[in-house]
């Protein structure tokens, strides 16, 4: 029993507590939240369009954070810790952030 209830905090504890979802079309980033509380986030980000894209952050402490490439119809998540300022998120396939595939998140 002591066990158990030692393994599961620090489950708990290793998980991220926020959500940011980036939806991406062509050419296009909508993100679920553009201000959000310094803290560990799940960046997940999804695919709706109809060609391959991609999610890299930078900002304060994360540097071309790559979320994944991501293929229509799928999603890719990666938990990250972002720090007060602004960060720059964008699609780093070809031309798209030239495209209008870049947005900003801001950390209060």
């Amino acid at each position: 029993m002591t066990a158990s209830a030692a393994t599961t905090p620090s489950r708990v504890a290793s998980s991220p507590a926020h959500t940011v979802r980036a939806v991406e079309t062509e050419f296009h980033i909508a993100l679920s939240r553009t201000k959000v509380a310094a803290g560990r986030y799940t960046v997940t980000a999804v695919n709706k369009g109809t060609v391959e894209h991609g999610l890299v952050i930078n900002g304060p402490g994360v540097h071309d954070k790559l979320i994944g490439v991501v293929k229509p119809g799928h999603s890719a998540s990666k938990a990250v810790t972002l720090r007060k300022g602004r960060y720059d998120i964008f699609c780093p396939i070809s031309n798209h952030k030239m495209s209008g595939m870049n947005t900003h998140l801001t950390v209060r």
